[in-house]
């Protein structure tokens, strides 16, 4: 016969005074963290109303001791600062009284090094409520957590300005801006100084050398030298190929307009012998004709009739031959 013991056992967790005891414990704890919540709301509303008032703040009072808290009073925290805790035992050869002795050191210790932070952090914080409302230009600004951070943040002008003309005076130095076209620290009405080409004759005059490699004077030296630079200089040879176009372009106009004049004079020189060769051509058509028409058997005044007509019809061509003659 089996023996059920599991129940009898103190530490079983499905044992019904375990069970109650949980949930004790639980409701408990529920009711220490509303009490604990309901303490700080209190006292967050006292010190913002002290604020609003213009009052001292007080320093935050310290949480009340847990009962938990004095059972573990024999434990202290690591100091990595993780939440776990180690019971103190006695040291080798040492009795309960010093121990005792050193425990209060140590917990004296810790609760001075406790108070020195707290006491810390509270100027922090009454340094941050006695803020100044009124800022520099005289505006009230409600706002004084916002308001210390734009003050932290603003800088002197002053400082900033020489700091800035600094940093351009630097970037001069290897930048090219649209406001130094005109020349580096020159204002815009004044002249550049590459616009006036007789400076720049006397510039390039200065730097020329008039002596020879032995050091000696030579006169020619400067000339031979600008001639050298006109000759190698690649808008020089572009002007000169520019003008050789130009050149060229001119004598072939030259050279079609005198051949559009001979023709015109070939064509006037043409045009007599070929009218001279037309009317030619129509009187041997005209003899022809009148050989053709001629019969020895014929009356006089057939013959009469037939001269009329050849008559006539010479008359007409003879017209025509001039009014086109005109028209051309």
């Amino acid at each position: 016969m089996p023996l059920h013991l599991l129940g009898k056992k103190s530490w079983n967790v499905y044992n019904p005074d375990n069970i109650a005891r949980v949930r004790r414990d639980e409701e408990a704890a529920k009711a220490r963290e509303e009490e604990e919540e309901r303490r700080m709301q209190e006292v967050d509303a006292e010190r913002r109303i002290r604020i609003l008032r213009g009052e001292h703040v007080p320093t935050p009072p310290l949480p009340p001791p847990d009962s938990r808290a004095e059972e573990e009073r024999g434990h202290k925290r690591l100091d990595d600062g993780s939440a776990r805790y180690r019971k103190r035992r006695r040291l080798a050869g040492e009795d309960d009284t010093d121990r005792d002795i050193r425990f209060a050191r140590e917990d004296a210790a810790h609760n001075d090094a406790k108070r020195t932070e707290l006491l810390a952090t509270s100027e922090k914080k009454e340094q941050d409520a006695h803020v100044e409302i009124v800022d520099s230009a005289g505006h009230i600004n409600l706002f004084t957590k916002e308001m210390t951070r734009n003050q932290r943040a603003e800088k002197n002008p002053e400082a900033e300005a020489e700091a800035a003309k600094k940093k351009r005076a630097l970037e001069d130095q290897y930048t090219m801006r649209f406001s130094n076209a005109a020349g580096y620290k020159q204002s815009v009405g004044q002249a550049p100084w590459y616009s006036s080409s007789a400076s720049r004759e006397k510039l390039a005059q200065d730097r020329m050398p008039n002596t020879d490699v032995w050091g000696n004077e030579d006169p020619m030296r400067q000339e031979r030298e600008r001639e050298r630079i006109d000759a190698n200089d690649p808008l020089a040879a572009m002007k000169a190929g520019a003008r050789g176009v130009k050149e060229v372009q001119r004598q072939r106009k030259k050279w079609q307009e005198d051949k559009l004049r001979e023709l015109e004079a070939l064509k006037r020189a043409e045009k007599p012998k070929h009218k001279h060769r037309r009317r030619r051509r129509s009187r041997s058509r005209d003899s022809l004709n009148s050989l053709e028409r001629f019969s020895l058997d014929a009356s006089s005044k057939q013959t009469q009739e037939y001269r009329e007509r050849d008559r006539h019809h010479s008359r007409h061509r003879s017209s025509h031959h001039e009014r086109e003659s005109r028209d051309r």
